[in-house]
Protein backbone atom coordinates (compact mmCIF):
# COMPACT_ATOMS: atom_id res chain seq x y z
CA UNK A 1 0.00 0.00 0.00
CA UNK A 2 1.24 3.40 -0.86
CA UNK A 3 -0.61 4.85 2.50
CA UNK A 4 -1.54 3.95 5.81
CA UNK A 5 -4.99 2.93 6.71
CA UNK A 6 -6.58 3.16 9.75
CA UNK A 7 -8.90 0.33 9.21
CA UNK A 8 -8.02 -3.49 8.38
CA UNK A 9 -10.72 -5.19 6.74
CA UNK A 10 -12.19 -7.34 9.36
CA UNK A 11 -13.36 -10.38 7.48
CA UNK A 12 -11.51 -13.21 9.07
CA UNK A 13 -12.23 -11.79 12.43
CA UNK A 14 -15.50 -11.77 12.11
CA UNK A 15 -16.05 -14.90 10.61
CA UNK A 16 -14.10 -16.12 13.51
CA UNK A 17 -16.80 -14.29 15.85
CA UNK A 18 -17.46 -17.56 18.65
CA UNK A 19 -21.28 -19.01 19.43
CA UNK A 20 -20.46 -18.19 22.87
CA UNK A 21 -19.66 -14.62 22.28
CA UNK A 22 -23.12 -13.64 20.24
CA UNK A 23 -25.18 -14.79 22.78
CA UNK A 24 -27.86 -16.69 20.46
CA UNK A 25 -27.23 -20.20 21.46
CA UNK A 26 -30.25 -21.18 23.28
CA UNK A 27 -32.57 -18.53 25.03
CA UNK A 28 -32.01 -18.07 28.37
CA UNK A 29 -35.73 -17.94 29.42
CA UNK A 30 -39.15 -18.17 27.93
CA UNK A 31 -40.84 -14.82 27.08
CA UNK A 32 -43.75 -15.46 24.71
CA UNK A 33 -44.83 -18.06 22.48
CA UNK A 34 -42.44 -18.69 19.28
CA UNK A 35 -39.33 -18.43 21.44
CA UNK A 36 -38.55 -21.71 20.92
CA UNK A 37 -38.89 -22.00 17.38
CA UNK A 38 -37.20 -18.23 16.87
CA UNK A 39 -34.39 -19.52 18.84
CA UNK A 40 -33.97 -22.95 16.44
CA UNK A 41 -34.35 -20.69 13.39
CA UNK A 42 -31.24 -18.20 14.90
CA UNK A 43 -29.07 -21.58 15.72
CA UNK A 44 -30.21 -22.52 12.23
CA UNK A 45 -28.95 -19.64 10.36
CA UNK A 46 -25.87 -18.75 12.06
CA UNK A 47 -24.50 -22.82 11.26
CA UNK A 48 -25.77 -21.98 7.77
CA UNK A 49 -23.37 -18.92 8.18
CA UNK A 50 -20.46 -20.71 9.45
CA UNK A 51 -20.42 -22.46 6.31
CA UNK A 52 -19.92 -19.89 3.84
CA UNK A 53 -16.03 -20.89 3.18
CA UNK A 54 -18.31 -24.07 1.20
CA UNK A 55 -20.38 -21.72 -0.30
CA UNK A 56 -20.82 -18.12 -0.56
CA UNK A 57 -24.89 -18.57 -1.10
CA UNK A 58 -25.19 -19.80 2.78
CA UNK A 59 -24.89 -15.94 3.34
CA UNK A 60 -28.02 -15.17 1.30
CA UNK A 61 -29.77 -18.40 2.88
CA UNK A 62 -28.69 -17.29 6.45
CA UNK A 63 -29.82 -13.63 5.89
CA UNK A 64 -32.80 -14.99 4.66
CA UNK A 65 -33.47 -16.65 7.86
CA UNK A 66 -32.86 -13.77 9.82
CA UNK A 67 -34.87 -11.55 7.69
CA UNK A 68 -37.69 -13.86 8.12
CA UNK A 69 -37.21 -14.10 12.15
CA UNK A 70 -36.92 -10.18 12.17
CA UNK A 71 -40.28 -9.68 10.08
CA UNK A 72 -42.38 -11.81 12.83
CA UNK A 73 -40.23 -10.37 15.78
CA UNK A 74 -38.40 -7.01 14.98
CA UNK A 75 -37.04 -6.29 18.04
CA UNK A 76 -35.00 -9.18 18.24
CA UNK A 77 -31.97 -8.48 19.34
CA UNK A 78 -29.56 -11.07 18.79
CA UNK A 79 -31.55 -11.63 14.94
CA UNK A 80 -30.30 -8.11 14.93
CA UNK A 81 -26.77 -8.84 15.58
CA UNK A 82 -26.44 -12.05 13.84
CA UNK A 83 -27.49 -9.88 10.43
CA UNK A 84 -25.23 -7.03 11.13
CA UNK A 85 -22.31 -9.93 10.93
CA UNK A 86 -23.88 -11.80 8.33
CA UNK A 87 -23.50 -8.25 5.98
CA UNK A 88 -20.47 -7.64 7.11
CA UNK A 89 -18.94 -11.02 5.56
CA UNK A 90 -21.08 -10.97 2.88
CA UNK A 91 -19.33 -7.25 2.25
CA UNK A 92 -16.17 -9.07 1.75
CA UNK A 93 -16.64 -12.72 0.16
CA UNK A 94 -19.79 -11.28 -1.60
CA UNK A 95 -20.00 -7.75 -3.19
CA UNK A 96 -18.44 -7.71 -6.56
CA UNK A 97 -17.83 -3.53 -5.91
CA UNK A 98 -16.98 -1.02 -3.95
CA UNK A 99 -20.88 0.71 -4.70
CA UNK A 100 -22.02 -3.16 -3.71
CA UNK A 101 -19.94 -3.07 -0.21
CA UNK A 102 -21.16 0.54 0.48
CA UNK A 103 -24.62 -0.83 0.03
CA UNK A 104 -24.27 -3.79 2.20
CA UNK A 105 -22.24 -2.11 4.84
CA UNK A 106 -24.83 -0.10 5.64
CA UNK A 107 -27.14 -3.11 6.04
CA UNK A 108 -25.04 -3.80 8.82
CA UNK A 109 -24.76 -0.69 10.24
CA UNK A 110 -28.67 -0.51 9.69
CA UNK A 111 -28.78 -3.39 11.96
CA UNK A 112 -26.36 -2.73 14.59
CA UNK A 113 -27.28 0.46 15.36
CA UNK A 114 -31.18 -1.12 15.73
CA UNK A 115 -29.73 -3.40 18.26
CA UNK A 116 -27.93 -0.77 20.42
CA UNK A 117 -30.79 1.00 20.54
CA UNK A 118 -32.40 -1.73 21.59
CA UNK A 119 -30.27 -3.09 24.21
CA UNK A 120 -27.17 0.08 24.69
CA UNK A 121 -25.17 -2.70 26.68
CA UNK A 122 -24.56 -5.15 24.09
CA UNK A 123 -21.53 -5.14 23.44
CA UNK A 124 -21.16 -7.39 20.67
CA UNK A 125 -24.48 -4.90 19.38
CA UNK A 126 -21.64 -2.20 19.41
CA UNK A 127 -18.64 -4.58 18.14
CA UNK A 128 -20.74 -5.32 14.88
CA UNK A 129 -21.64 -1.65 14.63
CA UNK A 130 -18.37 -0.31 14.94
CA UNK A 131 -16.78 -2.76 12.62
CA UNK A 132 -19.84 -2.49 9.69
CA UNK A 133 -18.78 1.46 10.16
CA UNK A 134 -15.37 0.96 9.87
CA UNK A 135 -15.37 -1.28 7.03
CA UNK A 136 -17.67 1.36 5.11
CA UNK A 137 -15.81 3.86 5.91
CA UNK A 138 -12.86 2.01 4.38
CA UNK A 139 -14.54 1.29 1.25
CA UNK A 140 -15.06 5.13 0.43
CA UNK A 141 -11.71 5.80 1.01
CA UNK A 142 -9.18 6.81 3.68
CA UNK A 143 -9.03 10.41 3.35
CA UNK A 144 -13.00 10.44 3.46
CA UNK A 145 -12.81 7.87 6.29
CA UNK A 146 -10.49 9.65 8.93
CA UNK A 147 -13.38 11.81 10.49
CA UNK A 148 -14.80 8.14 11.98
CA UNK A 149 -11.83 7.33 13.95
CA UNK A 150 -13.20 9.42 16.68
CA UNK A 151 -16.51 7.42 16.83
CA UNK A 152 -14.11 4.01 16.21
CA UNK A 153 -12.19 5.01 19.54
CA UNK A 154 -14.87 5.23 21.23
CA UNK A 155 -17.01 2.63 20.10
CA UNK A 156 -14.09 0.47 21.35
CA UNK A 157 -13.61 2.06 24.71
CA UNK A 158 -16.97 1.46 25.41
CA UNK A 159 -17.33 -2.31 24.34
CA UNK A 160 -14.28 -2.67 26.75
CA UNK A 161 -15.74 -0.81 29.69
CA UNK A 162 -18.75 -3.30 29.33
CA UNK A 163 -16.82 -6.32 28.51
CA UNK A 164 -13.24 -5.78 29.61
CA UNK A 165 -12.29 -9.32 28.51
CA UNK A 166 -14.45 -9.17 25.03
CA UNK A 167 -11.50 -10.76 22.54
CA UNK A 168 -12.85 -8.95 19.23
CA UNK A 169 -12.80 -5.63 20.44
CA UNK A 170 -9.52 -6.20 21.97
CA UNK A 171 -8.20 -7.76 18.53
CA UNK A 172 -9.77 -4.47 16.89
CA UNK A 173 -7.48 -1.94 19.43
CA UNK A 174 -4.76 -3.96 18.21
CA UNK A 175 -5.48 -3.76 14.84
CA UNK A 176 -6.09 0.01 14.81
CA UNK A 177 -3.24 0.71 16.51
CA UNK A 178 -0.86 -1.46 14.28
CA UNK A 179 -2.52 0.49 11.15
CA UNK A 180 -2.96 4.04 12.00
CA UNK A 181 0.21 6.33 11.68
CA UNK A 182 2.36 7.15 14.12
CA UNK A 183 1.11 11.04 14.09
CA UNK A 184 -2.11 9.57 14.91
CA UNK A 185 -1.51 7.72 17.57
CA UNK A 186 -0.43 4.41 16.08
CA UNK A 187 1.59 2.57 18.50
CA UNK A 188 2.87 -0.88 17.21
CA UNK A 189 3.74 -1.70 21.21
CA UNK A 190 0.45 -0.93 22.37
CA UNK A 191 -1.06 -2.69 19.55
CA UNK A 192 0.94 -5.53 20.33
CA UNK A 193 -0.07 -5.41 24.13
CA UNK A 194 -3.76 -5.73 22.88
CA UNK A 195 -3.26 -8.88 20.70
CA UNK A 196 -1.51 -11.01 23.08
CA UNK A 197 -3.85 -9.95 25.53
CA UNK A 198 -6.64 -11.36 23.08
CA UNK A 199 -4.47 -14.43 21.96
CA UNK A 200 -4.34 -15.23 26.10
CA UNK A 201 -8.34 -15.06 26.36
CA UNK A 202 -8.88 -17.11 23.23
CA UNK A 203 -5.43 -18.55 21.91
CA UNK A 204 -7.33 -20.78 19.07
CA UNK A 205 -8.45 -17.32 17.87
CA UNK A 206 -6.20 -17.82 14.70
CA UNK A 207 -6.45 -14.24 12.66
CA UNK A 208 -5.73 -12.82 15.66
CA UNK A 209 -1.97 -14.84 15.30
CA UNK A 210 -2.08 -13.81 12.10
CA UNK A 211 -2.23 -9.76 12.99
CA UNK A 212 0.49 -10.76 15.73
CA UNK A 213 2.36 -11.85 13.15
CA UNK A 214 2.05 -8.67 10.74
CA UNK A 215 2.92 -6.41 13.70
CA UNK A 216 6.37 -8.61 14.60
CA UNK A 217 7.29 -8.34 11.09
CA UNK A 218 6.72 -4.62 10.89
CA UNK A 219 9.18 -4.28 13.96
CA UNK A 220 11.61 -7.02 12.23
CA UNK A 221 11.25 -9.72 14.92
CA UNK A 222 10.82 -12.48 11.88
CA UNK A 223 11.74 -15.10 13.97
CA UNK A 224 8.64 -14.59 16.73
CA UNK A 225 6.35 -13.82 13.15
CA UNK A 226 7.54 -16.89 11.78
CA UNK A 227 6.74 -19.44 15.28
CA UNK A 228 3.49 -17.44 15.25
CA UNK A 229 2.59 -18.60 12.01
CA UNK A 230 3.85 -22.02 12.65
CA UNK A 231 0.94 -22.00 15.38
CA UNK A 232 -1.30 -20.83 13.04
CA UNK A 233 -0.65 -24.23 10.82
CA UNK A 234 -0.76 -26.41 13.48
CA UNK A 235 -3.76 -25.31 15.44
CA UNK A 236 -5.71 -28.66 15.89
CA UNK A 237 -8.75 -26.85 17.58
CA UNK A 238 -9.48 -23.59 16.31
CA UNK A 239 -12.58 -21.63 17.63
CA UNK A 240 -14.16 -21.52 14.41
CA UNK A 241 -12.89 -23.96 11.62
CA UNK A 242 -13.80 -21.17 8.85
CA UNK A 243 -11.77 -18.79 10.23
CA UNK A 244 -8.32 -21.73 10.29
CA UNK A 245 -9.38 -22.57 6.82
CA UNK A 246 -8.74 -19.31 5.39
CA UNK A 247 -5.57 -18.22 7.85
CA UNK A 248 -3.83 -21.58 7.55
CA UNK A 249 -3.09 -20.68 3.96
CA UNK A 250 -2.55 -17.14 4.74
CA UNK A 251 -0.08 -17.99 7.40
CA UNK A 252 1.80 -20.57 5.02
CA UNK A 253 2.17 -17.32 2.27
CA UNK A 254 3.57 -14.92 4.66
CA UNK A 255 6.45 -17.49 5.96
CA UNK A 256 7.06 -18.35 2.06
CA UNK A 257 7.62 -14.35 2.00
CA UNK A 258 9.88 -13.60 4.99
CA UNK A 259 11.96 -16.71 3.81
CA UNK A 260 11.86 -15.09 0.10
CA UNK A 261 12.87 -11.48 1.95
CA UNK A 262 15.61 -12.84 3.73
CA UNK A 263 17.92 -14.25 1.23
CA UNK A 264 17.77 -10.10 0.39
CA UNK A 265 20.44 -7.63 1.63
CA UNK A 266 19.33 -5.46 3.68
CA UNK A 267 15.91 -6.80 4.75
CA UNK A 268 13.05 -4.05 4.01
CA UNK A 269 11.54 -2.26 6.97
CA UNK A 270 8.24 -3.95 6.38
CA UNK A 271 8.33 -7.58 5.28
CA UNK A 272 3.74 -7.02 4.23
CA UNK A 273 3.89 -3.49 3.61
CA UNK A 274 2.53 -4.18 -0.01
CA UNK A 275 -0.10 -6.83 1.93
Amino acid sequence: MSHPRFVMPFLTLIAAFSLSLTGIAEPKRKTAPGTREIAAQLKMAKRIYLDYYKDSMNLDRSIEILEAILDKAPNNVDALVLLSRVWLTYGYVKAPNDNEKIRVFKNGIKAAKKAVKLAPNNPDAHFFYVANLGSWGETRGVLRSLFLLPEIKRELRLILKLEPDHVYALGMNGLLYYTIPEFMGGDLHISEIYLRRAIRLDPHLTVLKIHLARNLIKQKRYDEAKETLEEVIQEKNPTVYADWYFNNEMAKNMIAQIEKERLRTPLPSSVLQRW
